[in-house]
């Protein structure tokens, strides 16, 4: 076998059967992809059917009936088949990691998984995704606070925390809307030490996109402002939260610190929802504050041209007030040239000034003019850099002088 092959084919582990190292990262990697996006898919519709049986059991004031159950049992199915597809996921990228080289050998799969720095994110995600309503099991609970007592079903209750699993699956949505991990990206990653992580094209995507920023805002208020209307709800007619519209208006005034005091949360529950989205909005306004300043931030061709706009500008300035200057001066001299004309009278008022007869700046327009003049000269750059090419045109006007 050449040279050039034996780079590219490598023999299998554990088989006698050479494979192309590049071709295998491509297939584990659009199996990754799949895979992923059955995760996402099945994790947001578990969400969506929980808040679905959790607003059917509110309206049927907290009375579990059988259909609710078989809505429960399906959810606890979903559930079910998003561990399998979790635990294939991780499969994947242990292998994606066995066949780059970066996995410890001569142990066992468990002690390589462990080492690999997987272990930790799969148990936190499982943990998230086991959290659903059990069918079956229905009870209340209570919350006392604020001299008020909420008792909340347990439906509603998981229904919200449910929703973590939206910000738990937010960085892979933003990665592969992307499309910035894959097997070259990966590739170019490993060639210049950098790990093409979800948390990589998270601060990426966040610097350089205000779509993600959009989606990030969008998602925060409707989840907050859902969990505001479970939390809030059962106080009664106390309060207006119990309608999706007006949590929403809540969530929206509270992040964009503006607070008009017109409706307010009157439960514990409720009150924390309320300080999770004020710390949350100075994350998310730091970051649109930066992903704006950097599309508003002028290159540095556009800086130069810029300037050279800005030159051509006070050019054009300083030949008006030369202009009026010398309009001013020539009127000053005739008017110094009419004094000529009473020597008795000039003499006096020479006498009491003390500036000679022939001065023109005895003229406020000439000295006006003049003096704004060279204001203006002083303030104004000579010249551009040569860095940006310039016409012919361009060239003669920026070596010409007022």
């Amino acid at each position: 076998m050449g040279s050039e092959e034996g780079s590219a084919l490598r023999m299998r582990p554990g088989t006698e059967m050479p494979f192309n190292r590049g071709e295998e990262l491509q297939k584990l990697d659009v199996r990754r992809q799949r895979i992923n996006l059955w995760v996402i898919g099945l994790a947001i519709l578990g969400v969506a059917v929980a808040i679905l049986e959790n607003e059917l059991l509110w309206h049927n004031r907290n009375i579990p009936v059988m259909s609710f159950q078989i809505i429960k049992l399906f959810n606890s199915g979903i559930t079910i088949f998003l561990f399998y597809m979790i635990l294939q996921y991780y499969a994947v990228e242990f292998e994606l990691l066995e066949v780059s080289g970066k996995t410890v050998m001569g142990t066992s799969y468990l002690q390589a998984f462990i080492l690999s720095g997987l272990f930790k994110p799969f148990c936190i995600e499982v943990l998230v995704v086991m959290i659903h309503p059990l069918p079956f099991v229905n009870y209340m609970v209570h919350v006392w606070g604020l001299d008020t007592y909420c008792a909340y079903s347990s439906d509603g209750f998981i229904a919200v925390f449910m929703m973590l699993r939206l910000y738990t699956y937010t960085p892979r949505i933003i990665a592969e809307a992307s499309g910035l991990r894959n097997e070259k990206t990966r590739l170019i990653g490993l060639m210049n030490n950098v790990d093409i992580s979800y948390h990589f094209i998270g601060k990426a995507m966040l610097r350089d996109s205000l779509q993600t920023l959009l989606y990030l805002f969008a998602m925060s208020v409707l989840t907050l402002a859902y969990a505001m209307l479970v939390f809030e709800r059962p106080i009664g007619p106390d309060t207006n939260l119990d309608l999706m519209e007006n949590s929403v208006w809540l969530i929206i005034i509270t992040m964009t610190t503006v607070g008009y005091g017109d409706i307010y949360p009157q439960t514990p529950m409720g009150r924390q929802v309320a300080v999770i989205a004020a710390l949350l909005a100075v994350v998310l306004v730091a970051l649109a504050v930066g992903a704006v300043t950097d599309r508003l931030t002028l290159s540095r061709d556009e800086s130069k041209v810029l300037e050279f706009i800005e030159n051509i500008r006070a050019k054009q300035d300083r030949k008006i007030l030369a202009a009026k200057m010398l309009q001013h001066g020539w009127r000053a001299y005739h008017s110094q040239r009419a004094k000529m004309d009473h020597p008795h009278r000039q003499k006096i008022k020479d006498s009491e000034s003390g500036v000679p007869e022939n001065s023109i700046l005895n003229e406020p327009l000439f000295y006006k003019a003049a003096l704004h003049y060279a204001q203006m000269r002083a303030e104004s750059v000579d010249g551009i850099s040569t860095d940006v090419a310039l016409t012919e045109i361009g060239r003669a006007s920026c070596r010409e002088r007022v």
